[in-house]
């Protein structure tokens, strides 16, 4: 009865709403955890969309309302995150490397770009590092270091890092409210704090230990022969610099009046930005 259903509503919906359906799917890791993705769209070529540190794929929405329209976009829910297993041994950053490559392989894809934000940036250049991807046509990378330039300054909150879980769901929900420059009014805001209380606080923290030293995500970067978009805030403009002078088919766009969430709070000129990335991709 349910397959009956959902024929008939992809037999009788107008075809731009057939084209944007927004599916929820699980797949299994060779480790054998349990993880979340969402399917929208369809199209010649898919975005995979990786979320930065305990946030869930929901904080891509308005990327999936826009870009869906003329392309496939999947949002993965990193393991510990949003409707992704959070009773998980391995959340170490190789193994969730592992399950963006898996993901990748698990889908079939042959034409895709990789798209991370925040710590999903150097999940990513993780995976580039470990494994072979063959069909990636391009990388965007959404604020955060990449290894060029002088170190960026850690906040003192990320120093002391709060253990305790009432501290810790204090420091949540500050943070939540902190990568944005102006507070989403669509339910984004209580699906980001739900998701960032998921793990327990040590748990949470040992997720931002980089395992590498910085060198490693710069060499990263210098050895991906793809185009590459790399979307900032003015605190990374010194490793855009570098990057512009050292990495060819790179594209750097600061975005001036964001927070650390700039899909969200300038989503327009980013979707508007990633349309022209894309559009100079094979």
């Amino acid at each position: 009865m349910i397959a009956i259903l959902v024929f008939l509503v992809m037999t009788l919906a107008p075809p731009c709403l057939a084209s944007t359906l927004e599916t929820e799917h699980f797949f299994k890791t060779s480790d054998r955890a349990t993880l979340h993705y969402k399917n929208v769209g369809q199209g010649q070529r898919t975005l995979v969309f990786i979320p930065g540190w305990l946030m869930p794929a929901e904080v891509f929405k308005h990327q999936w309302h826009d870009l869906a329209e003329d392309h496939r976009v999947v949002v993965l829910d990193p393991r510990g995150q949003g409707r992704s297993q959070v009773q998980v041994k391995d959340l170490s950053a190789a193994r969730r490397a592992r399950d963006i490559h898996e993901l990748v392989q698990h889908l079939k894809l042959s034409n895709y770009v990789l798209i991370g934000w925040s710590l999903g940036v150097m999940e990513m250049l993780e995976t580039l590092t470990r494994h072979p991807m063959p069909g990636l046509q391009g990388l965007v990378l959404i604020d955060n270091s990449i290894g060029m330039g002088p170190a960026p300054v850690a906040s003192g909150a990320r120093r002391q890092r709060p253990m305790g879980r009432e501290p810790f769901d204090r420091y949540v929900k500050e943070f939540s409210r902190a990568i944005f420059k102006r507070v989403p009014e669509d339910g984004l805001l209580q699906a980001v704090e739900q998701s960032a209380r998921l793990l327990p606080p040590p748990v949470a923290w040992r997720l931002l230990d980089k395992p590498h030293v910085r060198d490693y995500y710069r060499q990263a970067v210098l050895a991906s022969e793809v185009p590459l978009w790399y979307a900032i805030t003015p605190r990374y403009q010194a490793q855009a610099e570098e990057l512009l002078q050292t990495r060819a088919a790179a594209t750097v766009t600061v975005f001036n009046d964001a927070g650390h969430a700039l899909f969200v709070d300038s989503a327009p000129a980013f979707n508007a930005g990633l349309r022209q990335f894309l559009s100079r991709l094979p």
